[in-house]
């Protein structure tokens, strides 16, 4: 795509030291070149280059915008961006704008024609109308204009029959009143066919005028338009001098475009668009501008068109959409500064648009699940995705009084965050905020916390034991001995130091290693699901054998997986999917039975609503045990592929790499995985051996029945059996 000339500063490196003995001849003849040649010296020193076509370019730049020649990059400027728009109007009402007195022509019903056209193109959510001659003369503050009856007659009744133009000092009063709305991007259009007459202004009336709008955001501009007339040098120098502010003169007769979008309005582009269909923002800018574009996350599957910019015909618009658009996602179009006739300081052109969004890139899945927690109740809510979030990276804050956990699996596009009441007092609320990498922070509805209810407890982790040094006391003698004053003698002090220095090196020696930190307790091993049961709202829950119950992410439409959904690996394999009826069973494991009542499902049934179903397991490699952790996606069994230095661990529906380093790798807390917790090996050249296997598993050779046994090299295929 075309871009706007970025002009950047050479970085040079600082000089070398001078060497010893040489510096003094360098220097001479370093400083006899410069006085020889100063031209060159100073082109050096700035870094402007040399050839000829480059460097005309850059001064006629610099000498014709002035302060405006360094641009701003197309970027989004940091914090809030504004989503509501503010036109003012400056409007000339003196006689010569219809063509009275000195006016050259009569203008005046076509400059309000142009500025109604602006009001029902851009459709701003405020407009201030302030019109002058001897000074400020009246000023009306308009929402909605476009759809505004008052709007309408206010204009039409207004009349351009004043008899001076005090241009700065109504500039001034109009711009100091602007109060700073943060939310709102502000366009000033300053429309006049003459220049100030003003006897009691000063030389510095037009820069005074320019800085009284202090109330500006950074995408907030002002248009100096003057009609049939040139702009005076003082307000010429105040543009230059202004970082907000250009001018624009046209030839008599000629009324601009205040929208943008034609030749008549080149320059006078900005402000905010609200867009629904991406070819609506070809309209930002009049035909064959060059665009840059900067994107917020939200919007980050918008492209410009670049077929469309290297004016070559295309039906499309100039922004397309390679995938989902979040709703109120904002994007910044920029184009250089304008180079047509009659530019004063021109400046970066930047449109903000504001994205309507293609799709939500979440979609609240079970809004009626119950929000309401007391201490120990969990609540859990679903999302579906767009596709190609990074759901695996998101994470949950604000949520005080909570324990939040965010599920979800590499590469799926269901999402579900679960929450805990920990210590949330009873009616008190708090809105938690979903961070997902590349997107906006996603506000999540509100939780309340409720009175009652129980912690569950938690296993007590054993604290390491420190080693304490031994200590001696010292041993005196009886008071009042018969040797207690005298000075002992040389042999005797040369023998008690030989002695304690054998007493200290012998206790070194015997010293005690400091005994490993202790372990952290084992957590419990999870208590066995022996129920389903599939609520009214659709959604199911686990029943546990000590009757807890904990919802389960129940996607509503498609089939899912209930040990992947519920993260407990003895359920992997039981499939269903959303049915008009109710739930539709698609596939049981061989080894897995699921009743209803005293009848046991068969895939195809359907289970309604309010239905309580039973659970068993048959094989004891799938029955309940300590958590998986990192590896509860994968599934069960569990396999391992040795091959060199690297295991592999397999389930169902993934596999986990891992390279071993250490002479002696506890597989469990490498993978953070507790149920493997003692499975230890060891690298012995390029193979593993098996070192421990816990009484809670074992290993065997896939399709065999033989057990390995500690100090066994691991085959290439083994399977892991937990023994409950």
């Amino acid at each position: 795509m075309d871009r706007a000339p970025a002009s950047t500063a050479p970085i040079t490196a600082p000089p070398p030291a001078p060497r010893p003995g040489r510096s003094r001849p360098l220097t001479a003849l370093l400083l006899t070149c410069l006085l020889l040649n100063p031209t060159q010296t100073g082109a050096a020193q700035t870094g402007t280059p040399q050839s000829g076509t480059a460097q005309t370019r850059t001064a006629q730049t610099t000498q014709a915008s002035g302060a405006a020649a360094v641009q701003p990059a197309c970027a989004l400027p940091a914090g809030p961006l504004p989503t509501r728009t503010r036109a003012v109007i400056v409007l000339d009402t003196s006689g010569s704008m219809r063509g009275l007195g000195d006016g050259r022509a009569d203008i005046f019903e076509q400059v309000k024609a142009s500025v109604d056209r602006y009001v029902q193109v851009r459709t701003p959510d405020e407009l201030t109308l302030i019109t002058f001659d001897g000074g400020l003369r009246t000023r009306r503050t308009f929402s909605d204009p476009a759809r505004n009856p008052d709007w309408t007659a206010a204009l039409a009744a207004t009349r351009a029959d004043g008899n001076n133009t005090y241009l700065y000092r109504s500039l001034r009063a109009a711009l100091q009143p602007l109060t700073p709305q943060p939310d709102t991007l502000t366009t000033v259009f300053v429309l006049t066919d003459g220049i100030d007459n003003d006897s009691a202004a000063t030389a510095g009336a037009a820069q005074a005028a320019l800085d009284a709008f202090t109330a500006r955001g950074p995408l907030d501009r002002l248009h100096y338009v003057a009609l049939g007339t040139d702009i005076p040098a003082a307000a010429r120098a105040a543009l230059e001098g202004s970082d907000y502010a250009s001018g624009l003169t046209l030839p008599l007769r000629r009324i601009p475009d205040l929208t943008g979008q034609t030749a008549a309005g080149t320059g006078l582009e900005g402000g905010l668009l609200t867009i629904t269909d991406p070819a609506a923002a070809d309209t930002a800018f009049p035909p064959g501008t060059p665009l840059t574009l900067a994107v917020s996350p939200g919007a980050r599957n918008v492209r410009l068109n670049t077929a469309r910019l290297n004016n070559v015909p295309a039906d499309t618009g100039r922004l397309n959409l390679t995938g989902p658009v979040q709703a109120g996602a904002a994007a910044l179009l920029c184009a250089p500064p304008s180079e047509a006739a009659g530019q004063v300081a021109p400046r970066a052109r930047r449109v903000l648009l504001r994205l309507t969004g293609s799709a939500p890139l979440l979609t609240w899945l079970n809004p009626g699940e119950d929000r309401t927690l007391k201490a120990g109740e969990h609540a859990t809510l679903r999302y579906r995705a767009a596709p190609g979030l990074p759901l695996e990276q998101a994470s949950v804050r604000g949520a005080a009084g909570l324990r939040a956990e965010v599920r979800a699996l590499p590469g799926s596009r269901e999402l579900s965050v679960q929450f805990m009441g920990l210590d949330l007092p009873a009616g008190q609320s708090v809105t938690p905020t979903l961070l997902i990498p590349g997107l906006p922070p996603q506000p999540l509805p509100a939780l309340t916390g409720a009175a009652g209810g129980r912690l569950p407890t938690v296993p007590p982790v054993t604290a390491p034991v420190t080693p304490t040094p031994p200590t001696t006391e010292p041993t005196t003698g009886p008071a009042g001995g018969a040797d207690s004053g005298r000075a002992p003698s040389p042999l005797a002090a040369l023998v008690g130091l030989a002695l304690a220095a054998a007493l200290l090196l012998g206790w070194r020696a015997r010293r005690k290693a400091p005994a490993p930190a202790a372990r952290p307790a084992r957590p419990a091993p999870p208590t066995p699901v022996e129920g389903l049961e599939y609520r009214d709202d659709r959604t199911l829950a686990l029943v546990g054998a000590d009757g807890e119950v904990s919802s389960v992410p129940t996607p509503l439409g498609g089939p899912f997986d209930l040990g992947q959904m519920a993260r407990v690996p003895h359920l992997s394999g039981l499939r269903a999917e959303q049915h008009r009826d109710g739930l539709r069973i698609l596939r049981f494991p061989p080894d897995l039975e699921v009743s209803q009542g005293t009848r046991l499902l068969n895939p195809g049934d359907v289970v309604r609503p309010g239905t309580l179903l039973g659970v068993a397991v048959a094989r004891r490699s799938r029955a309940p045990h300590p958590t998986l952790g990192s590896l509860a996606g994968l599934g069960l069994p569990l396999a391992l592929h040795s091959r060199g230095p690297v295991l592999h661990v397999r389930g169902p529906y993934g596999e986990h790499a891992l390279r071993v380093h250490a002479p002696v790798t506890d597989l469990g807390e490498a993978l953070r995985a507790p149920a493997l917790e003692g499975l230890s090996v060891s690298l012995s050249g390029r193979d593993l051996l098996l070192l421990h296997a816990p009484d809670t598993l074992q290993l065997r050779v896939a399709g065999e029945n033989t057990v390995l046994t500690p100090g066994t090299p691991l085959p290439p295929h083994a399977v892991v059996d937990f023994l409950g």
